[in-house]
């Protein structure tokens, strides 16, 4: 599960990151709805994961 957390607070991370550039202005037109789709895929799939145990 250790690597799991790892990766978890890398992704955290990076949408920080782009959060802070979208928030600055720096992507004013760029269109984000494929990101947040990913983004939720990846989420409900850490939910799978740790509803298996």
């Amino acid at each position: 599960m250790q690597p799991l957390l790892v990766e978890l607070k890398r992704i955290g991370n990076n949408l920080n990151q782009i959060t802070r550039k979208i928030n600055s202005g720096a992507f004013n037109s760029y269109n984000f709805s494929e990101m947040i789709a990913m983004q939720r895929k990846i989420y409900d799939a850490i939910i799978n994961l740790s509803e298996e145990k």
